[in-house]
């Protein structure tokens, strides 16, 4: 936001990603039976192919719709792009977070890519906040969204996330009805330097002219907004 138009769109609030596919795979390891030769040969490899009800349901949700209360990030419709560089980067150790590394590293580069696409083409119902933002926060997730701030050196989010934060193709990924709680979660390790993967430090120096409230204000905003309606 202190960069060009383009700045805030190769990067994502967040790994809008994928952190929620570890409990998938410990929820699975708790309730394993004991095993037999044919599990322990299974269990040698490779993960199954995505046509196969996949891990990533435990928490995404069978429909990719995500869990606010886990800052488990919505993947459904995101882009096959952005959640294939996010398995990537899991993969290459870029993005850090050991089960979600592991989980990718079991993974072809072909099966990450199957994983994003299948996650891309799918749909789900928007899902209300919990507690709806107050009008003076709405107002001000508002502003940041369509005008940034430039006291801050701020851009505006839509400048690279689209209109209301839809995304853009092979760009941007959406924001627009993802979690406060996700946004929120991934904002916040940009800022403190948690989370890296993005090109050129951009969403770090995004993230780091932000104060708690403006955190706050900006992800409550998209989370009020339907992706369905756009």
């Amino acid at each position: 936001m202190n960069a060009p138009a383009g700045h805030f769109a190769r990067v994502a609030f967040g790994s809008l990603l994928i952190a929620g596919l570890p409990c998938a795979l410990a929820a699975s390891a708790a309730r394993a039976p004991a095993a037999t030769p044919a599990a322990k040969t299974a269990a040698a490899t490779p993960v199954a192919s995505p046509a196969a009800a996949p891990p990533c349901e435990a928490c995404h949700g069978a429909h990719g719709e995500g869990m606010a209360a886990a800052q488990v990030p919505r993947i459904a419709g995101q882009s096959a792009d952005y959640l294939k560089k996010q398995l990537d980067d899991y993969a290459a150790g870029t993005r850090d977070n050991p089960i979600m590394a592991n989980f990718a590293k079991a993974l072809s580069e072909q099966q990450r890519a199957e994983f994003a696409a299948r996650y891309a083409a799918m749909s789900a119902p928007y899902l209300a906040q919990a507690t709806p933002p107050m009008s003076v926060h709405l107002a001000r997730g508002h502003q940041l969204a369509f005008q940034g701030d430039e006291a801050k050196r701020v851009q505006a989010c839509n400048g690279c996330h689209g209109p209301d934060g839809v995304g853009v193709p092979h760009a941007a990924p959406y924001l627009a009805g993802q979690s406060a709680e996700f946004l929120s979660s991934a904002l916040k390790a940009f800022k403190d330097g948690t989370r890296k993967n993005d090109a050129g430090e951009l969403m770090r120096s995004v993230a780091e002219r932000l104060d708690d409230a403006d955190i706050a204000a900006v992800t409550g905003y998209f989370a009020s907004v339907d992706l369905s309606t756009h």
